[in-house]
């Protein structure tokens, strides 16, 4: 026995200690280039858990090893479980610097398997996964048979980052790609095809995949090809992945080629509690409408989020459907520099420019100066492709602040707050507005209380993982009948700056307690999504 395995009993043991030096030793410019992240033991543990025994002969994929602990903890597991004889582990890495530690934890691997009577078959490939395997996008052959290898399991942490849509692995993958792909997605769309008729993919990615316009290719082809049969949520983003100082809100999907009826969703705060998660069973069209577009899938973590989700699912109209629109502020700051202007002056046609910091739950205020951001903009014929017509409005925030209690922060901007023809609208703001007419001030405030209200957030947060709030996202959230947005808004405009739980305790009273009792959500629903 040598001093490797003196000191580590099992090879993710090894896995992980080489993982964190390594880590340790990498620059955070390298991290975020590469996308590398390293799987700490509890949570490559949960994950190896989750797969289900097969055979005494199986193979194992894993598109981005780093260090194999992924691998070795499945193998551990796996082989818990059940009688195994031989193993084919195929491996995927670019970083040769990790390929050095790779190959002493699977010697370490491999050694440990032949003691306990097992074949470990090994390839480790230094190569792009996504480039190396374009053939699993291809089409059958014409006697029906695959071109390409399959696994049992495929498991990874795939890298997180953005891609171009003019880089050939978003050209590889093109069916998965809308808008600017992220890598993590492409990887998530390729192990799905490349899995056995009775295959497992057990991946850990952040969430954004669940919702939106750019992953809306990937979730038709992604659910498409597999079901997801497992879920886990963290509820807390700052104490993933935090050697490597990353804020991100991650889950753990299993999802196999099998239809699934039921999909089970486990939470732990973060990985510390995995060994105890709360389990939650759900049925699968609770959580997905795989025969709608845009296929989102809501991700609640207890039965009020669920809950919220039915009451949504009751309603029937967009705010499209009342002549309403979002779109996304046209004024992008460092494209438009030479037109704004930091103070008010008389030498020039101004505008007022509203800005992220203008927007205050219920409350526009400007103007609010922020450190050196200009307040106004010229309007100029130059300057009026990206102007807006001044009247009203509802500003809704593009980005939370990663402290915020809300992840929707919006205002009512009414047209009376300037003289102005023209306003414009910076980048980081949606607002939302009657292309061909005005909205009403009830409609104003009525619609500004919904998306400033408890159970709005709590239905956002259900679909989406991030601090963005996009105008697509928003455009998809069914709202309750115009008349009751206008009744919302005339309780909302008599009182004195309304808050959270103002707003609450009106939108329980107008669409919980009183109209929705007769015909819309039960009363079960009501009971449990009542807003405290």
């Amino acid at each position: 026995m040598n001093r490797i395995e003196l000191i580590y009993k099992l090879p993710s043991e090894y896995a992980e200690s080489l993982g964190f030096d390594y880590s340790i030793l990498s620059t955070e410019k390298h991290k975020k280039d590469s996308g590398q992240y390293f799987t700490s033991k509890l949570i490559a543990d949960f994950m190896g858990n989750l797969a289900k025994p097969k055979s005494d002969r199986i193979s194992i994929l894993d598109p981005g090893c780093g260090t194999a602990i992924l691998s070795c903890s499945l193998i551990e597991k796996l082989i818990d479980k059940a009688q195994i004889t031989t193993i084919e582990l195929v491996l995927y890495e670019t970083d040769p610097k990790i390929i050095t530690e790779t190959k002493k934890v699977i010697s370490f691997l491999k050694n440990w398997l032949n003691d306990k009577g097992i074949i470990l078959n090994i390839n480790i490939v230094q190569d792009d996964f996504i480039l190396s395997n374009a053939e699993g996008f291809a089409q059958n052959n014409l006697f029906g048979t695959s071109l390409f290898k399959k696994y049992d399991y495929i498991i990874s942490n795939p890298p997180y980052f953005k891609l171009s849509k003019s880089d050939s692995r978003a050209q590889v993958a093109k069916e998965l790609v809308y808008g600017q792909p992220n890598i993590y997605s492409l990887f998530m769309g390729l192990s799905a095809k490349l899995l056995n008729a009775d295959g497992e993919l057990i991946f850990i990615t952040p969430r954004s995949f669940a919702a939106g316009n750019y992953f809306k290719a990937f979730r038709k082809s992604f659910f498409k090809d597999v079901n997801i049969s497992d879920i886990h949520i963290f509820e807390s983003r700052n104490k993933m992945f935090k050697n490597d100082n990353v804020l991100q809100e991650n889950i753990i999907i299993r999802a196999t080629k099998e239809m699934n009826s039921k999909v089970r969703i486990s939470v732990s705060e973060s990985e510390k509690e995995l060994n105890a998660p709360k389990f939650t069973i759900f049925k699968t069209e609770e959580l997905i409408d795989i025969h709608s577009k845009e296929k989102i899938l809501f991700i609640p973590s207890n039965h009020k989020e669920a809950e919220t989700i039915n009451i949504f699912r009751k309603w029937t109209n967009s705010l499209n459907d009342y002549n309403i629109e979002i779109s996304t502020g046209p004024v992008v700051a460092f494209r438009s520099k030479d037109f704004l202007v930091s103070d008010y002056s008389t030498d020039f046609q101004l505008a007022p420019l509203v800005w992220l910091h203008n927007v205050k739950e219920m409350e526009f205020i400007f103007p609010l100066k922020k450190g050196t951001k200009p307040s106004y903009i010229i309007d100029s014929e130059e300057s009026r492709k990206v102007l807006l017509k001044n009247k009203n409005y509802v500003l809704i925030r593009r980005f939370s602040s990663k402290d915020d209690k809300n992840r929707l922060v919006c205002s009512p901007y009414f047209s009376s707050s300037t003289n102005s023809e023209r306003i414009g609208i910076e980048n980081h703001l949606n607002y939302v507005y009657r292309p061909n007419g005005e909205l009403s001030e009830l409609e104003i405030w009525g619609i500004s209380a919904l998306f400033s209200s408890s159970l709005f957030d709590t239905f956002f947060r259900t679909f989406n993982g991030n601090t963005q709030v996009g105008a697509s996202e928003l455009k998809q959230i069914k709202m309750p009948p115009l008349e009751d947005i206008t009744l919302i808004g005339e309780m909302i405009k008599n009182a004195i700056n309304p808050r959270r739980e103002e707003i609450d305790g009106y939108i329980n009273e107008i669409l919980l307690e009183t109209h929705y009792v007769k015909n819309r959500p039960s009363s079960n629903d009501i009971a449990r999504v009542r807003i405290a």
